[in-house]
């Protein structure tokens, strides 16, 4: 008859599976953290830029008919395909002095801006600490040099 020792290496036997699973689901717990961050600065960035362009276009083309939907396409081509990571993304382009006024009424030294609003939501809504919605908001205002 043999007689079996229990001795270390058979007590933690599962203590390694243990182990990793623990400190696994941490380091990806982090990782799709450090993500959704850099996929929320992405889109961010991106609107601000594509604002700040829109407003350009709009300065440009102010006394145009179709300037307000002219500067809208604008800005939703410059966001290069994010738009779509931004639901209900609402472009608004108005005179600054008079949000309800025509953009065809603007005079020299009159500011225009170009408002963009949308809901962001994350790829993993359930990570600690984060919301999974964030409204973004961008606005870009600049003055229109001449007519």
């Amino acid at each position: 008859m043999r007689i079996r020792r229990q001795g270390p290496r058979h007590a933690r036997r599962g203590a390694t599976v243990v182990e990793t699973a623990a400190v696994l689901s941490v380091t990806l717990l982090f990782l799709f953290s450090i993500f959704e961050y850099g996929r929320y600065l992405l889109v961010e960035n991106v609107l601000i830029n594509a604002v700040r362009d829109g407003c350009r276009y709009a300065l440009v083309h102010c006394q145009d008919p179709t300037c307000v939907a002219d500067t809208q396409a604008v800005v939703r081509q410059k966001m290069a395909g994010l738009d779509s990571q931004l639901s209900g993304l609402d472009i608004r382009v108005f005179p600054t002095s008079n949000p309800g006024g025509l953009l065809s009424d603007t005079n020299p030294d009159d500011p225009v801006t170009v408002q963009a609003t949308g809901t962001f939501r994350a790829l993993f809504p359930s990570l600690p600490y984060m919301p999974s919605v964030f409204t973004m908001r961008s606005a870009s205002a600049m003055t229109c040099e001449g007519n």
